[in-house]
């Protein structure tokens, strides 16, 4: 990691250390506390693939491996891009609703303030693995298309992604350390809206009807990268707590049926053993 890259300033290592605090020992049982553990973790995994984004972005360009770089990358950028516009259009608007408090109000009106270098971002790694030559394998994207908002951003917002060359790690570097400190600060700050005390509010009975409301949410992602990132993302006793999988689902489906189609991939991840046998006992 380069000396003056943004994650490897104090900025980022503090935030990180508080995520952290946050997110250890086991899930909590009780509704009102287990939201700012599970948001924690999630936060972790969503800067952990992005730094390794960052960190394997030149590698990957000098060992002709972009094909499988970006679209790890791709996924890492659209599942925060997904996680915000879920909690704006959902998660949110949930919450108040039903807590008759509002605190969340401002983590949308923080989104806004690193959305478009972020959407960006998501467009420039897209659109350079579609213009690879020769042609990646699979040469289709398995994440969704961006929506008509995302593809209409000005692209000349982000003048350190040249669109009309092929992949450049170091610009896309240089591009990443202009938002970064504010999206983790956003995902640190985010936290301190989910203390035990505020969602004491929300009544337990509206937790679970979220929470079934999010797992259909999730069901519509293809699981041949969604669960399989998921899976590569965390160590395998956390994954099995956070994501408790049928027996035949977890140590046979995921590894061996859904993670080969996309199993350069992977091997970006943190843990990529986790889609072997032995990696998910």
């Amino acid at each position: 990691m380069p000396a003056d890259s943004v994650f490897a300033g104090e900025r980022y290592k503090q935030n990180m250390a508080i995520l952290h605090k946050f997110a250890e020992g086991p899930m909590p049982r009780i509704h009102k506390n287990v939201w700012q553990w599970e948001m924690s973790t999630a936060h972790i995994c969503f800067i952990e693939n992005i730094e390794r984004t960052y960190a394997y972005a030149v590698w990957a360009t000098e060992n002709n491996d972009l094909g499988n770089f970006l679209g790890f990358a791709e996924i890492a950028i659209v599942q925060i891009c997904k996680h915000h516009q879920f909690e704006e259009d959902k998660i949110y608007p949930f919450f108040a609703k039903h807590s008759g408090i509002d605190p969340w109000s401002k983590n949308v009106a923080e989104h806004h303030t690193f959305s478009t270098p972020l959407e960006l971002l998501w467009l420039y790694l897209r659109h350079s693995r579609e213009t690879l030559s020769p042609p990646p394998k699979p040469v289709t994207s398995p994440v969704p298309t961006p929506p008509e908002e995302i593809l209409s951003l000005d692209r000349s917002q982000a003048p350190l992604l040249d669109f009309n060359k092929p992949f450049d790690p170091y610009a896309m570097r240089r591009h990443m350390d202009s938002f970064m400190d504010i999206l983790t600060q956003h995902l640190t700050d985010e936290i301190d809206t989910l203390t035990p005390e505020i969602m004491t509010h929300f009544p337990q009975e509206k937790d679970k009807e979220l929470r079934k409301m999010m797992e259909e949410h999730f069901k519509a992602y293809d699981p041949a990268w969604f669960l399989c990132s998921a899976f590569t993302t965390v160590d395998i006793t956390l994954l099995k707590e956070i994501i408790p999988l049928p027996f035949l689902v977890r140590r046979v489906l995921v590894p061996f049926i859904l993670g080969p189609k996309y199993s350069g991939f992977w091997l970006y991840s943190k843990y990529p053993q986790n889609l072997t046998w032995a990696g998910t006992a």
